[in-house]
């Protein structure tokens, strides 16, 4: 375990351990474990049932991204009708229900081991422990995966007339392909360095990068759903570039906070600590960004939120939503139709401009965003671009302002979302399986 305080030492550098190494490492984690009891009163974590249910409760919010481009399409296009309205949302349940539960159950499978280490593990709600019973838990959420896609696949069958298979089969290839580079990177980069902050080598910015892909996907899924995106190339691609470096925004900084549940205070100063089989070194590389002092008023390091301070323009939160800001609005002239490009270039400087002016004014973001939605309305005004045009960039600052107010708290809190899904799935539980046996299901 290495520590490290703002005046103090980066650490060793380990040399790379081999397969083997790694493998008797994780046989000596589990014979610890099944030596370790629970305390009284400490929960294990979620029931394995919930978890095969829906792995990701609290992701289902992000389901808000395919509803926005959806609308923002629909407005654009004038392309209104029950039939669009009803096909996108059985393209939205696939997508959030069985495609993107499948791959975060992959996820959780290739780090079910890193995530047993993690500090905060009970509350996660990854593939539940212990590592003992690895094996037969890695076995069902494998073969749950199976079933949602198999599932999937089947409602393309099931409903022609929706014409499904183009857009699932996109889905499909575009989470996937998404998950297997990510993973790949994700491998080849963590694991290994007890250096903190972990040095940013070109695999860490490239998972950085991978991570906002998926972002692009929903939102495309959720554009294309209104807009027939083979006819219209350049909103699909700066559609995707405002998606994709919103992504990559966010996800860096929501890795961010999360990085906190590794530090502890000291006299004030952020002191952290980590192994290298927590494999969180494209988390740990991003503490070089956050400030190094918390204020004395927060007693509880779970209750500072790092971003909502001032962090360095160079920061890949700040850097990906000056990018993602200029071509969101830019997307937003595009749905109204087109335009001179030199109207197209005023746009993207408003855009990029207003969008780091917002970045930059921590600790009076809301004001400041008011202050800046009103010029850029004015602005457009004057450009003679319609107001609609600035909507995608008024939702993208709105979902920034957000997440950049977040705190190991809050992250961890559910969210109305996951009240709901759990209020059903207990209600329909014990429905199917009667209202005993449900009971006894959830005993551990």
């Amino acid at each position: 375990m290495t520590e490290l305080s703002p005046a103090g030492s980066h650490g060793v550098r380990p040399h790379r351990r081999s397969n083997a190494e790694r493998t008797a490492r994780t046989k000596a984690a589990i014979a610890i474990e099944t030596r370790q009891v629970l305390p009284p009163g400490r929960t294990g974590g979620r029931r394995l049932t919930s978890y095969l249910l829906m792995p990701r409760p609290k992701d289902l919010v992000k389901g808000w991204l395919f509803i926005v481009t959806y609308v923002m399409g629909a407005l654009g296009a004038a392309a209104w009708g029950w039939q669009s309205i009803l096909r996108a949302l059985v393209v939205l349940a696939v997508i959030e229900l069985l495609i993107y539960p499948a791959r975060y159950q992959w996820n959780d499978i290739r780090g079910f081991v890193a995530d047993q280490n993690h500090p905060s593990a009970q509350g996660r709600g990854r593939l539940p422990g212990p590592l003992s019973k690895a094996r037969r838990h890695v076995a069902a959420s494998s073969a749950v995966a199976v079933g949602k896609l198999a599932v999937a696949a089947l409602l393309i069958v099931l409903l022609p007339e929706m014409h499904l298979a183009g857009v699932l089969w996109f889905a499909v290839v575009g989470v996937f392909g998404v998950a297997i580079v990510y993973e790949v990177l994700r491998s080849a980069t963590t694991g290994r360095s007890t250096e903190l902050p972990p040095p940013v080598r070109p695999g860490i910015v490239a998972l950085w990068f991978v991570v906002g892909a998926g972002y692009a996907v929903r939102g495309l899924l959720g554009l294309q759903s209104a807009v027939d995106l083979s006819r219209h190339l350049m909103l699909t691609v700066t559609a995707a570039v405002a998606l994709w470096c919103y992504g990559t925004a966010f996800v860096t900084s929501r890795w961010a906070i999360e990085a906190t549940a590794f530090a502890t205070v000291r006299g004030g100063a952020i002191v952290w600590t980590a192994r290298a089989d927590q494999a969180r070194e494209h988390l740990l590389a991003l503490a070089r960004w956050l400030p190094s002092r918390i204020s004395p008023s927060i007693n509880d390091i779970r209750d500072w939120a790092p971003l909502s301070e001032r962090t360095p323009m160079s920061a890949p939160w700040n850097l990906t939503i000056v990018v993602a800001g200029a071509a969101a609005a830019l997307s937003g002239r595009l749905l109204c139709g087109s335009c001179p490009a030199s109207q197209y270039a005023a746009v993207v400087a408003l855009g990029a401009v207003a969008t780091a002016v917002v970045a930059y004014c921590a600790g009076r973001r809301a004001v400041v965003l008011t202050t800046t939605a009103l010029a850029v309305l004015g602005a457009l005004t004057v450009l003679h671009v319609p107001i609609l045009a600035a909507a995608p960039w008024l939702v993208l600052m709105s979902a920034y302002l957000f997440f950049t107010t977040r705190t190991i708290r809050k992250l961890d809190r559910p969210n109305t979302f996951a009240r709901s899904l759990g209020w059903v799935s207990a209600a329909t539980g014990r429905l199917v399986f009667g209202a005993d046996t449900w009971q006894a299901l959830q005993t551990r």
